[in-house]
């Protein structure tokens, strides 16, 4: 090998980006067959501390005199914490070191000791803001000119107004955007008012609140509004005649009642030879979301779209994803589609991707599919379809039917992890108050349509490895040992000890799953268990995903909802043209944004979520029901209701019958005095005591205890 240490040192970025090993050997210009002694001198630059190794096969220069990059979380109490990308461990910053920076920040931080073995960061610099939008009050300051007061206390306390924006009267709610950020003093920071919160309706307010609080964006640039403007409204017979003609395969799409965008449709037909041969087609975003455009900029700032019970916050305008990237029946529409052979077991085979035109021969919904195939219920059966359009279908569905379920077979054998989850439903009436929470419906029209989907997203993936193409690649890692370690104390706590391996696998963990199915508190246990999971991640490097057992995956099926899909379109279109790949470190960089982009939306999700459930039992304080303990704190217990998708608290104050402290092990709340306990797990009848929908809070009281249910098998 050719290339010296100060030539692959030389070809490094600036930390904290990071390069693949298969990157790097692109770089030097070296042969693959040089790769292995490649990683050899790069090892051993590792071990002289000339490089640090990162995931997924990747290497970077160690930061300079400590300093990393990182996104800051701010306390109440002035301080704050930097999660920095490849470190375990968050550096906590002293308020006093804080800087210009503010909450949700990207920073830029220099380490620095105490003398006593303990560290901390000094930010130096900001390297992207992220907080533009929030809530606060309008009040009139001293000399009487408008000041608003966020109700976020980890922002400034004073922000001046800027006089471009709406008007507002002391003691208005408002949402403001930044206009300018504060100085090294924590001073000087101004707002524009963009909006005042009214007399709407309470659901919608609160919703509101929490979107501008978490400054996702809603509107998009004039910019981008002209250019989707400028689309003709149908294809153009030159992009026709360039692309795969794929209008008369039966494909269809399928998706819940409520669905207004449709991405993806599939087809699917026996081989002769035995087996599959699948068709996934999904829609062309990138043909219209173009590299570096005003809708390309849009996009990308949001990284993903946003569901909310009471609507949808899109990635990408409504003309876009409701219409020209919507695979509407009987429309022809651009489309990246992939076709893939199933072999009789179950397992992947040949595929290919390619450009197309398609039309969808109907839109299905799951309700419609299973009533066709009969497969909502173990005592279902087929159904003849009214309309003729949907019954001619049906050879089309019973194949997908035969073949996902092959595909779940292989995947059961390979392993993967099978948690019983299913996911909370808001369901709103004519008002749009809440009526319910409860768990979402779920049956095998579902599980069709998932597992084709992860066949595509697997077959992608594999191509880009195998042709040792770089793109965004979604990485699960495997549980970490002391969260793994944490659930087999709950488990123990629960009656259902897992045995074995120190270190499962996911087929480990399903086979145990599938053994405490019939236990009484097996809901909880598969919550327990997936809290002890690693984060799924957005990297530039493949590596194996955990959850799904997969070697290689990525996310190829939703690029009307998803950036990283549309970043894999792009790559697939460069690949098929023969265009020089993506610079590794701008991708590098670009995955890491996706994956931060992701935890805000499910952030956000998962706070308006908690807002609905708090809104459905504001109406019923005073009423009561049965529950099981699903956490315990320092401070007292979550108690999951039994009949809704809806948890509260009992603070350990309410508990007056003992002094209770939380165990060493956090499993029990124990009494100091009379020995008494409450465990995760114990059944309690609750009643609803108070609802504080603003700061989403719902608290419980103990009006009885039930009896312990039995351990299961």
């Amino acid at each position: 090998m050719k290339a010296s240490d100060d030539d692959i040192l030389a070809s490094f970025p600036k930390p904290p980006a990071t390069v693949h090993l298969r990157d790097l050997l692109r770089q030097l210009g070296l042969p693959r067959t040089d790769r292995d002694a490649l990683r050899d001198r790069v090892d051993a630059l590792v071990e002289r501390g000339d490089l640090e190794r990162h995931r997924g096969r990747r290497y970077g220069r160690p930061p300079p005199s400590g300093e990393l990059v990182g996104t800051l979380t701010l306390t109440g109490r002035g301080f704050g914490f930097v999660a920095v990308e490849g470190l375990v461990d968050d550096v906590y910053v002293d308020a006093r070191d804080l800087g210009p920076a503010m909450h949700r920040d990207r920073v830029r931080l220099r380490l620095q000791s105490d003398g006593r073995g303990r560290s901390s960061g000094v930010v130096t610099d900001v390297v992207e803001r992220g907080t533009h939008t929030f809530v606060a009050t309008c009040r009139q300051g001293r000399r009487g000119t408008p000041v608003l007061h966020p109700q976020d206390d980890r922002l400034p306390d004073h922000v001046a107004v800027d006089p471009e924006g709406l008007e507002a009267d002391d003691g208005d709610l408002v949402a403001a955007t930044f206009v300018t950020w504060p100085d090294r003093r924590g001073e000087g920071a101004t707002a524009r008012i963009i909006k005042r919160f009214g007399l709407e309706g309470e659901a919608a307010r609160e919703t509101d609140i929490i979107v501008y609080d978490l400054g996702l964006p809603l509107g998009f640039s004039e910019a981008t509004e002209a250019q989707v403007a400028a689309f003709p409204a149908h294809i153009p017979e030159a992009e026709l005649a360039r692309r795969t003609d794929l209008r008369a395969r039966r494909l269809f799409t399928c998706d819940p009642e409520s669905a207004r965008d449709f991405d993806d449709a599939m087809h699917a037909e026996a081989r002769p030879a035995g087996g599959w041969r699948f068709t996934v087609a999904i829609a062309d975003v990138a043909h219209y979301v173009t590299a570096g455009s005003p809708l390309d900029d849009d996009a990308r700032a949001r990284g993903t779209s946003v569901y909310l019970p009471d609507r949808v916050l899109p990635m990408l305008p409504h003309r876009l994803s409701s219409d020209l990237c919507s695979l509407r029946p009987d429309e022809d529409r651009l489309a990246m589609v992939v076709e893939f052979d199933i072999e009789p077991d179950g397992t992947l085979g040949e595929a290919q991707v390619c450009e197309a035109v398609i039309r969808s021969h109907a839109r299905f919904t799951y309700e419609r599919m299973g009533r066709l195939l009969g497969i909502r219920g173990p005592d279902d059966a087929p159904q003849t379809d009214d309309d003729p359009t949907f019954e001619a279908l049906r050879p089309v569905a019973e194949q997908l039917l035969h073949g996902t379920r092959a595909l779940r077979a292989a995947r059961r054998r390979r392993g993967y992890l099978e948690l019983d989850l299913a996911e909370p439903r808001v369901l709103l009436d004519a008002e749009g108050k809440v009526d319910d929470v409860r768990p979402a419906p779920r049956h095998e029209a579902h599980k069709v349509v998932e597992e084709a989907m992860l066949a595509a997203n697997e077959v992608i993936a594999r191509q880009f490895v195998e042709a040792d193409h770089p793109t965004i690649f979604r990485v699960h890692g495997d549980p970490s040992p002391d969260g793994l370690a944490r659930f087999r104390l709950l488990a123990d706590a629960f009656g259902a000890p897992l045995k074995g391996s120190s270190a499962p696998t996911a087929k480990q963990l399903s086979k145990y799953l599938r053994g405490i199915a019939d236990h009484p508190q097996a809901t909880v246990l598969n919550v327990l268990l997936l809290r002890a999971m690693a984060r799924a991640e957005y990297e530039a490097s493949d590596a194996p995903h955990f959850g799904l057992g997969a070697p290689h995956y990525l996310h190829f099926t939703s690029p009307i909802r998803r950036y990283p899909d549309l970043i894999v379109h792009r790559h697939i279109k460069t690949a098929l043209t023969g265009g020089e790949g993506p610079d590794p470190v701008a991708l590098d960089e670009l995955a890491r944004h996706c994956s931060r982009r992701e935890r805000l939306a499910v952030d956000a999700e998962r706070t308006v979520e908690a807002l609905y459930k708090a809104l459905f039992l504001a109406e019923r304080v005073g009423e009561v029901f049965d529950g099981t303990i699903s956490g315990l704190t320092a401070s007292g217990m979550f108690v999951q209701l039994d009949d809704h998708a809806v948890d509260g608290f009992v603070h350990v104050e309410q508990l007056d019958d003992d002094y209770y402290e939380l165990d060493d092990d956090g499993l029990r709340l124990m009494g100091r005095r009379k020995g008494g306990f409450y465990q995760l797990g114990d059944r309690l009848r609750i009643k609803v005591r108070d609802v504080n929908v603003r700061r989403r809070r719902v608290d419980f009281a103990i009006e009885k205890r039930l009896p312990r249910l039995g351990r299961g098998k």
